[in-house]
C-alpha cells in the first residue's frame, strides 16, 4: 500500500500543481497551499486545481508569505497523511502542522531555499539558529540545490546533518519539441523575468541597445511585470528603441508560455543575484541560446561558459560578447541545446519525482 504524502505550500504555481501529479506514481499524494496564487504573480499563473491540489483557507492572518490558520490541523486529522512535506521554515502555520506530526509520529520534511538578505546569503543568523532549535526532531532537510545545501549543513547544528539536495519541479515537457534556432539577421532576445532590481532589467535593456544598433532587426522581448516597469518604459524611449521592444503582456494561460519561448533565440539574464530561476531551464529545454551573471546560484553551476552557454559577470561588454559569439557562430544553437535538453531533462516532473520518491524512501521512511 502507498504511503500518504502531503505537501504545505504557500501557493500553487503550475510547477508545483503538476508535480502532484507525477508524485502519484509513487505515494499518495495531496497538495495543499494557503492561497491560490498571491499578489506577486500575474493572473495566468492562476490554473484549475485537480482534487489532489487543495487550498486550505480560512486565514486569520496572511502577511509577506506569513500564513496563519488552524484549518491546516483539522485537514491534517481528516487526511492523516503518513509523510509531511512542509514548505519552509517561517510560515506559522507549517510549525503547527510540525507539532501535529511529532505529537501523532508522523515524518517530518522541511523544504527550504538558501538564507539570504538584500540578494546576499546568510553567514550568520539568529533566526536560522531558532528554527535550528524549533524543528530539531525533522527527519529531514530539502534543499534545492548545492549552495543551499552547503549553506544549511554549515550553519544549522541540528538540520544540517540531515540536509539533502531536492531540486523544484519544472514544467518543461513541451518545450523539448522546439525547433533548433537557425542563422537570422536578426534574433529575438528575452528577458522573462520580474523587472527587479536584482534582476537587473536595465542593463539588459542597456544591452540590447548595442545589439540592436549593429544589428537592427533585433527585437527584445520583454516581462510586464515588476517594481521596475516605469524605469524600463524610460530607458528604452530615451534609448529610441521603442519599436524593437515588446513587453509580455498578451498572456492569458500558464499555456501560452511555451509559444512564447518558441518564438525567441538567445536568454539575456545580467541578474545581480538569483537563486536560480525556473526561466533559464525553460529557456534551456527550449533550445535557446543561453547567456546568464555568474550570480545566479543554481544554473551558473550548471551552465559551462563556452559549453553549453554562456556565464559573464553582469557587465554589458561581457554579454556583448557572448551575443557575438552566437552571431558568428550559429551551429552553437545546436550543439548547446543538445546539451541542455539533455540536462533540463532530470528536472522535468516525471525525473525529479523519481528523486524524492528515491529521497523520502530512503532518508525519510527507512527508520520506520
Amino acid at each position: 500500500m502507498k504511503k500518504r504524502f502531503v505537501f504545505i505550500s504557500n501557493m500553487a504555481s503550475p510547477h508545483q500543481v503538476h508535480f502532484c501529479d507525477h508524485l502519484q506514481k509513487f505515494f499518495e499524494t495531496e497538495f495543499w497551499f494557503y492561497e491560490h496564487i498571491d499578489s506577486t504573480r500575474p493572473e495566468w499563473w492562476k490554473i484549475d486545481l485537480p482534487p489532489s491540489c487543495k487550498v486550505i483557507g480560512h486565514l486569520w492572518y496572511k502577511r509577506n508569505g506569513r500564513y496563519v490558520t488552524f484549518e491546516v490541523i483539522k485537514m491534517l486529522r481528516r487526511y492523516n497523511p503518513d509523510v509531511i512535506m512542509l514548505g519552509g521554515f517561517v510560515i506559522p502555520s507549517n510549525y503547527l502542522a510540525y507539532l501535529w506530526a511529532r505529537k501523532h509520529g508522523k515524518k517530518v520534511i522541511v523544504y527550504t531555499e538558501t538564507s539570504r538578505k538584500k540578494g546576499k546569503l546568510c553567514e550568520k543568523s539568529i533566526i536560522l539558529k531558532l528554527f535550528d532549535f524549533l524543528y530539531r526532531h525533522i527527519d529531514a532537510l530539502f534543499v534545492v540545490h548545492d549552495t543551499a545545501a552547503e549553506q544549511m549543513r554549515r550553519l544549522l547544528p541540528h538540520m544540517g546533518k540531515l540536509t539533502h539536495v531536492a531540486h523544484y519541479s519544472t514544467d518543461i515537457d513541451r518545450y523539448f519539441e522546439h525547433p533548433i534556432r537557425r542563422k537570422k539577421a536578426g534574433y529575438i532576445y528575452i528577458f522573462p523575468n520580474k523587472l527587479i532590481d536584482i534582476y537587473n532589467p536595465l542593463l539588459a535593456i542597456e544591452i540590447f541597445a548595442e545589439i540592436h544598433a549593429m544589428y537592427p532587426q533585433s527585437i527584445l522581448r520583454i516581462n510586464s511585470q515588476g517594481q521596475l516597469l516605469n524605469d524600463c518604459h524610460t530607458l528604452i524611449r530615451s534609448l529610441g528603441i521603442a519599436d524593437s521592444v515588446q513587453f509580455l503582456s498578451e498572456i492569458k494561460h500558464w499555456d501560452d508560455l511555451s509559444d512564447i519561448y518558441r518564438q525567441c533565440d538567445i536568454l539575456l539574464f545580467p541578474a545581480k543575484f538569483s537563486n536560480g530561476n525556473f526561466t533559464i531551464f525553460e529557456c534551456m529545454a527550449s533550445g535557446m541560446g543561453i547567456i546568464i551573471s555568474n550570480k545566479i546560484l543554481l544554473q551558473a553551476s550548471i551552465i559551462k561558459d563556452g559549453e553549453n552557454g554562456f556565464v559573464r559577470e553582469p557587465d554589458k561588454v561581457q554579454f556583448l560578447d557572448a551575443v557575438q559569439q552566437y552571431i558568428d557562430n550559429p551551429e552553437l544553437f545546436r550543439k548547446h541545446a543538445a546539451i541542455n535538453r539533455e540536462i533540463t531533462r532530470a528536472y522535468t516532473g516525471a525525473e525529479t519525482a523519481k528523486l524524492y520518491a528515491k529521497l523520502i524512501n530512503e532518508k525519510v521512511l527507512h527508520n520506520s
